[in-house]
């Protein structure tokens, strides 16, 4: 698995330094339809943080708009050079195929401190099978 460490802006403290997919607690690059997936983003801080953050888990829609799938603000509290893995529970409704390439994750770090969006080859987003 790729690890990933994303600066956006001067005035983001945390970065991005691990996100992936699992199932029963074994990683993995694919699911099915309707099997409980987790998606996991570990965040690094830099320095003290507190504040909010929403992940979220998106379907990858072909030349439409994404769509959010699950979608949860978490409070943070963190400690400079803290790192903590968030996870977010999902069941994928609809197969890799189509209009429809897969599933990501989205990290939204408020107004002022942007996004991380999972890379867009698979993987890491994950492909889901019938």
């Amino acid at each position: 698995m790729a690890s990933f460490l994303v600066r956006f802006s001067l005035f983001r403290s945390l970065d991005v330094s691990e996100a992936f997919w699992s199932i029963s607690g074994q990683r993995v690059e694919r699911a099915k339809v309707g099997e409980l997936v987790t998606g996991h983003v570990v965040l690094h801080s830099r320095e003290r943080f507190d504040g909010d953050i929403v992940l979220r888990i998106r379907v990858d829609v072909k030349f439409w708009l994404d769509k959010d799938v699950v979608t949860q603000r978490f409070y943070l509290a963190f400690r400079a050079g803290e790192s903590k893995d968030f996870a977010l529970d999902f069941k994928p409704a609809q197969a890799s195929a189509g209009a429809i390439t897969g599933y990501f994750i989205e990290v939204d770090f408020g107004f002022s401190r942007g996004k991380w969006t999972m890379p867009s080859s698979y993987p890491p987003r994950l492909i889901v099978t019938v």
